[in-house]
């Protein structure tokens, strides 16, 4: 069983005609996918969430790209992805107060849920493509109840007074990179 983005071809570098003859990663490919084999990909963690939603828009982009053979490894990306969202009182963490939070790890799930905006734009435009597999469709609207997170997520993170916090002070990098990424994220997300 391949890794759930199943990837069938080396990479989609090997196409590019200006790419150095000695670059294989074939081998590498494979090593991952060994590693990768049989795991369980659901995690209650934000930035987690947010990375499995968007593993899951760049899966979409390369099935539709003809690099991913079926939609299965969608499907398995998105599916580990519920659990983590409907994970009990999932939305305190909205509740507290900035100086316990960490920007970044929630900016992450922010991100991923712009990613399932686009995911479902990809889907729309190929819907001959994904047409196959229902499950898809049932996740994507099961997982789309949860946007408005990402927006309560950003508007909380935009507020000047909850960037004055020694927390973020502390990540202040990371934290204003995932936050500008969050707020104009094509350039991150579109492959």
């Amino acid at each position: 069983m391949l890794p759930p983005w199943g990837i069938t071809t080396p990479s989609t570098g090997l196409r590019d005609p200006d790419r150095p003859e000695s670059l294989d990663l074939g081998t590498e490919i494979d090593d991952l996918a060994v590693i990768c084999e049989g795991n369980d990909w659901q995690t209650d963690d934000l930035l987690g969430l947010g990375g499995l939603l968007t593993d899951a828009f760049r899966v979409a982009q390369l099935f539709v790209k003809g690099d991913i053979e079926g939609s299965d490894s969608l499907r398995v990306i998105l599916d580990a992805s519920l659990p983590g969202l409907r994970y009990p009182d999932r939305e305190n963490f909205l509740y507290a107060p900035a100086r316990f939070r960490l920007a970044f790890r929630e900016l992450g799930l922010s991100i991923g849920f712009h990613a399932l905006e686009r995911l479902e734009s990809i889907i729309e435009q190929n819907r001959d493509a994904f047409a196959e597999d229902r499950d898809i469709a049932i996740l994507m609207k099961t997982l789309w109840r949860y946007l408005p997170l990402g927006e309560k997520i950003e508007a909380f993170w935009l507020d000047p007074d909850n960037q004055k916090t020694q927390v973020w002070k502390e990540h202040r990098d990371i934290n204003t990179v995932m936050l500008a990424t969050s707020l104009v994220p094509d350039g991150f997300l579109t492959l």
